[in-house]
């Protein structure tokens, strides 16, 4: 692969960790594109498409270059160009449906987070929201169905892999919800999290100056 890839994001993890931690995983060559004045820039970058960051800016050998937004259809570009995803369409459809659940797990998080009351704190809004340990309990159906293995898919590092590394990552050493995800609690998604925190692409880009703080 003669690409070479740019993450254009804000200098935080963000939805931007999914895209860098995809391609790292990818051995792609890349590097971050970092926002200055996201003011102007919002609406004076090329090709960015419904004003939203992160955006996938590909340098093709031949001279082309790609733009892309949305972290899902970046993610899922980059996983099937470097085969991150599965080959047989119904595997990858599968694949398609574990990746949106998870997202829809970071999404509810989100919104319990902003919707709780001033009178109770986050984590307990977090911790006895029945949708989101609802939406837990599948991804832990979906990988005892797998094995148990560490993998969504087969034996095989997949995209879905690495989004459910960063989910658990997000929030393993957040203070108000230590405990949330655990070996106790989510034994699958904590077998995700200890396969792919070993991958030896993703140790380098944790160690890495690419890797931000925050």
């Amino acid at each position: 692969m003669d690409s070479k890839f740019e993450v254009y994001y804000f200098p935080i993890k963000g939805r931007g960790e999914f895209v860098r931690l995809v391609l790292a995983a990818a051995k792609a060559n890349w590097e971050n594109k970092l926002i200055n004045d996201w003011a102007k820039e919002k609406f004076s970058t090329e090709g960015l498409l419904y004003k939203q960051v992160p955006m996938l800016i590909e340098h093709k050998a031949d001279g082309k270059e790609l733009r892309l937004v949305e972290t899902s259809a970046i993610i899922r570009y980059i996983a099937n160009t470097f085969n991150l995803a599965a080959e047989c369409p119904c595997k990858n459809a599968l694949l398609d449906s574990y990746f949106t659940g998870l997202y829809d797990v970071a999404d509810k998080i989100i919104m319990a987070a902003f919707k709780a009351k001033v009178s109770e704190p986050v984590e307990k809004t977090i911790l006895n929201n029945e949708a989101i340990k609802n939406s837990i309990q599948y991804q832990e159906e979906i990988l005892a169905n797998n094995g148990s293995n560490g993998h969504y898919m087969d034996d095989k590092l997949t995209y879905v892999d690495i989004v459910a590394y960063r989910l658990v990552e997000n929030y393993i050493n957040f203070p108000p919800l230590k405990g949330f995800f655990s070996n106790e609690t989510t034994p699958n998604l904590m077998k995700v999290y200890e396969t792919v925190s070993k991958n030896p692409e993703i140790i380098e880009y944790l160690k890495s100056e690419k890797r931000f703080a925050n």
